[in-house]
């Protein structure tokens, strides 16, 4: 993963939004005092990919103070794939507004990846970086400086520091806590195994059970016989009561067969009934036509005298209409000549009317159009009024105006230049005021310092005293030991033996040098801890104290630079207020009061100037909408004169043309003579109009009348011939088959009668011949066989007997194969039981020697001893990457040398390193560990926390080398640093500089 932008907001320190490009950049520092947010760059990266920090903080306690929204984004790269992820917390109501984005780049343009949730989203990441929240935190910042605190400790302490890098610390307890978890899990397993092999019934009898299995044996034989018996004798009463059922069943068919012959003659008159009905049913066709022919010849005959009598009727209708539409014909000859006379005289007054109308539509229009124009000339006189009174009221406005703006005088360039140099004196006192806080600050630091210098030089020779008693200690402690060491050798010798402390031959004692083994050697040795102890004390304090005067000095460097920054920015700010007022004698109370007169009396007259310009502009505008109102009223009054006149000139021609039309219409009016013309037409028209439809209608009728008489008589004599035949006809059929026309009627019987006739005839055939197949059927198959129901239960008996012994012997098999299945199941149930125990056992065995194993130290040393192992070998290749070849790392005897290839591979401890050597041990470390912890997933970036307080010139371009060379690996890699000199080598910086409002971000070193 390698970031391409950060952008944060309303985030710890960073109030404003800030924004970072890393696209450009390969390695870098990020460079700032203490608190001013370096680490918080970093907490925003992890914000935007997992929702949270390494500090187990909630978003809103990263809220900035004041901040009501928290919003990081961070634009990343991973396998040329550019991904944005976009997080949001806004806290303007009670319950916190969360906003989640992730975006892919797809052809160019960003676009929603994956589900828009939280949890969707940080899987997502997750599987995208190929790292979770924790592994991405400790591979992504390398700690050097633990590691340099690492390199230089004890065993014990080293064994701390890598459990609290590699996070063993927790998992050993979760691993120890899941083991005993486990362990106890498995005895309540084996503790329910032996209670439920209690509960079983173990006592086999293999003596009962081998009875069981002969008498089982010799059922299963048995049962074949038994069920054969059975067999048989079912068979007996089977056959026994299937001959007494043919007895009884030839009885019954002998009774019915005697029933059916005496229905014999019923069904011989049955028969006769069926014959006749057939016959009539074949003569039914032609009795139908018959009957259908007589039927149309009545009909027919009657439909001759209807259709006569409607001719009559229709002739004589149509005489009489004939006649009326005659008569109708010569009124419209006569009536037409004087309808035309009529019009002609209407046509003329028309002319007339239309000009009455006209003139009397225009009459009407000028006495409305002579309203409305007294109306304006009454408004157009009041508006003349209002705007004199007006133009009287302004007037005297202005003159008030005059006299005030006499009374004050505007500002002149003495209030322009004033207003010029007022923002440079609140900047002035502004920056005055910091000057003289950052002189206070400095004097206090320098007070600081000059205390740290003094504990600085106390904890010196305090280390030195200490350093010196430690040693003088150690050698007394190695002088008793070898003493008591050589005691203990004389003590084994045998006279004539060489002695190893002396070379002389024991027993002669004159010969051999006089030795005393040390009596307190645990005294010695305790002196000694607490020698060194007080050592490591001394060196702890003189470290601390180092830190501080250092500390100290920076804080010094960089007041002291701020200040003379300040007192600049004030001098250059005072030059410019001297060339604005011209003169170097001020002060800025008095230009303030002296601005604030002059403001006043400059506001008041432009005040007073633009109300009397107002005024000014009112009063022209006012003369001349009185001038414009009095045009227009006299040119109304005009208008008004104009309409009264040719109101009476209309007047007089409508007088003219009402007597014109008086003579022609003969005192009547227009529309009721022209309305009582269009009605005579109208009726002359309709009954015209009437008398031609209802000539037209009797005509037709008559003519359709004399067609329905013509159509009426072909009919019946149709109808009479068709008659005379087919009666031939069925007087002819009547007499072949020996019928009267009565007989013929009697004998006609419906469908359903006849097949009800025919299947009761059917009926009684079929019962016949059945009842006597099944009586010789009978009398066959019993022979000369009997039996009766005595038998029968005798049978019966047998067989329940034979019945019940066959059951007594199957209830016992299967009772002695489920006793024999039961035993067996129990068997195999306590030998499955037995073995799971013994498998649950040796597990509980397995997890009680884990669990005791990972409380102790010695599971946990061999799993670090062997990563240390591994460590050591990836940072061996780091480290010869970083160094060129040179120096390569090794861990022997539980402690850690490097290996000069540069000096024939000569190994020396790496307490004896130097600082940059040092730092690229620690580096190689840092590096394989994230190498490691990340377990394949591709790093593209790295940020290093140096650890150092300060470095001199030599470390520091050796550190530098180191950087610039890991910043050549295809990698982004931040250096967090308090060390100015160390970002300037580095060329690139992200310098996080603190301000009251808030952090800010200033990138520099960065080529186009």
């Amino acid at each position: 993963m390698r970031p391409l932008e950060l952008t944060l907001e309303g985030f710890t320190s960073f109030r404003k939004q800030a924004n970072i490009l890393f696209e450009k950049m390969d390695l870098f520092a990020i460079t700032g005092p203490t608190g001013a947010g370096k680490s918080s760059l970093l907490d925003a990266m992890t914000l935007a990919l997992y929702g949270k920090v390494a500090r187990k903080t909630q978003p809103k306690e990263l809220l900035s103070q004041g901040s009501l929204k928290l919003q990081v984004s961070l634009r990343f790269l991973v396998d040329q794939t550019e991904y944005l992820v976009f997080r949001s917390w806004s806290y303007r109501t009670k319950t916190a507004q969360l906003t989640f984005k992730l975006e892919k780049r797809i052809n160019g343009e960003f676009q929603p990846f994956g589900e828009q949730k939280e949890a969707e989203i940080n899987a997502v990441i997750e599987k995208v970086l190929g790292m979770n929240f924790e592994t991405f935190t400790k591979v992504i910042l390398l700690p050097q400086g633990q590691f340099d605190e690492f390199l230089k400790g004890k065993s014990a302490d080293r064994r701390k520091i890598l459990n609290s890098l590699v996070g063993y610390e927790k998992i050993f307890e979760d691993m120890c806590s899941q083991a005993g978890t486990r362990a106890s899990l498995i005895k309540v397993e084996c503790n329910r195994i032996q209670e439920h092999l209690k509960n079983l019934d173990l006592s086999l009898d293999i003596e009962l059970n081998s009875q069981r299995r002969d008498r089982s044996q010799f059922l299963a034989q048995e049962l074949p016989r038994l069920y054969e018996t059975v067999s048989k004798a079912q068979i007996a009463l089977a056959a026994e009561k299937e001959l007494l059922q043919r007895l009884r069943d030839l009885a019954n068919w002998q009774q019915q067969l005697d029933e059916l012959n005496k229905q014999a003659p019923k069904i011989s008159e049955l028969k006769q009934q069926l014959e006749q009905a057939r016959v009539g049913d074949r003569l039914s066709a032609t009795w139908t036509s018959v009957n259908l022919a007589r039927n149309r010849y009545n009909k027919t005959q009657a439909d001759v005298e209807i259709a006569a009598k409607a001719l009559i009727e229709k002739q004589s209708a149509f005489k009489i209409q004939e006649d009326i539409f005659s008569q109708a014909q010569a009124d419209q000859a006569e009536i037409v000549p004087q309808l035309k006379q009529r019009e002609e005289a209407l046509n003329a007054a028309k002319i007339y009317e239309q000009q009455r109308r006209v003139i009397n539509d225009e009459i009407k229009r000028l006495e409305k159009t002579l309203i409305e124009k007294l109306k304006l000339i009454t408004e157009a006189d009041k508006a003349v009024k209002k705007s004199e009174a007006e133009l009287n009221q302004k007037n005297q406005i202005l003159t008030r105006a005059n006299n005030e703006l006499s009374q004050y005088s505007p500002g002149g360039s003495r209030l322009e230049q004033l207003n010029q140099v007022t923002p440079l004196l609140i900047k002035w006192e502004g920056i005055q005021k910091q000057v003289e806080s950052d002189r206070t600050k400095l004097q206090q630091i320098t007070q600081e310092l000059n205390t740290a210098e003094s504990d600085y030089q106390s904890a010196i020779l305090n280390f030195q005293k200490s350093e010196a008693e430690c040693e003088q200690y150690h050698v007394e402690l190695d002088t008793a030991r070898q003493k008591n060491h050589a005691a203990a050798l004389r003590a084994f010798l045998h006279t004539g033996d060489d002695c190893l402390v002396c070379g002389g031959i024991y027993p002669e004692a004159h010969l051999l040098p006089q030795l005393e083994s040390s009596g307190d050697i645990k005294a010695l040795e305790k002196r000694d801890r607490a020698a060194e102890q007080n050592r490591q004390k001394a060196t702890e304090a003189k470290t601390q104290a180092e830190t501080t005067r250092e500390h100290l000095k920076k804080q010094q460097a960089e007041y002291q630079k701020i200040l003379t920054e300040k007192e600049a920015e004030l001098e250059a700010q005072t030059q410019q207020i001297v060339i604005i007022l011209k003169t170097d004698k001020w002060e800025v109370n008095t230009l303030s009061q002296e601005q604030q007169s002059l403001q006043k009396s400059d506001a008041n007259y432009q005040e007073i100037l633009i109300h009397k310009e107002k005024v000014e502009a009112e009063i022209k505008t006012s003369e001349l909408n009185c001038s414009f109102i009095k045009t227009k009223l006299l040119d109304t009054e005009t208008q008004y004169q104009d309409v009264v006149n040719e109101i009476d000139r209309k007047k007089t021609q409508l007088q003219e043309t009402l007597e014109t039309l008086s003579k022609l219409t003969i005192s009547d009016s227009y529309d009721n003579l022209f309305q009582k013309l269009e009605q005579d037409k109208r009726d002359l028209d309709r009954r015209i109009q009437h008398e031609t439809q209802c000539y037209q209608n009797t005509r037709d009728e008559f003519k359709q009348a004399q067609q329905s008489d013509v159509k009426a008589r072909g009919d019946f004599d149709l109808a009479s011939t068709e008659k005379e035949h087919l009666e031939a006809e069925w007087k002819n059929n009547l007499e072949i088959v020996n019928f009267t026309e009565e007989i013929f009627q009697h004998s006609k019987v419906p469908p359903k009668e006849q097949n009800q006739w025919q299947q009761k005839i059917d009926d009684y055939n079929t019962n016949k011949i059945q009842l006597e197949t099944n009586v010789k059927r009978e009398i066959d198959a019993i022979g000369d066989k009997n039996t009766n129901v005595e038998i029968i239960a005798q049978h019966e008996k047998y067989v329940a007997d034979t019945r019940e012994k066959y059951k007594q012997a199957q209830d016992e098999y299967n009772d002695l194969k489920l006793l024999i299945a039961k035993a067996e199941e129990q068997r195999e149930q306590v030998e499955k039981l037995q073995a799971q125990l013994s498998t649950k056992q040796q597990e509980l065995e397995i997890y009680q020697i884990l669990s005791k194993e990972l409380r102790s130290d010695r599971f946990q040393d061999y799993i670090l001893q062997h990563f240390e192992r591994e460590l050591v070998e990836l940072a061996t290749v780091f480290l010869l990457e970083l160094t060129e070849q040179r120096y390569a790392l090794k861990y022997e005897n539980k402690e850690y040398k490097v290996e000069d290839n540069w000096s024939c591979g000569e190994t020396r401890r790496v307490q004896t390193l130097s600082g940059g050597e040092t730092f690229a041990t620690s580096l190689s470390l840092a590096l394989a560990l994230s190498e490691k912890l990340s377990r394949g997933a591709r790093l593209g970036s790295l940020f290093i926390d140096e650890g150092f307080g300060t470095l001199d010139a030599e470390t520091l371009k050796s550190v530098s080398n180191i950087l610039l060379s890991l910043g050549k690996q295809d990698r982004l890699v931040g250096v967090i640093t308090h060390v100015p000199a160390l970002g300037e080598e580095l060329g690139t910086q992200i310098k996080v500089e603190k301000f009251l409002e808030g952090s800010k971000i200033v990138v520099t070193g960065i080529l186009a």
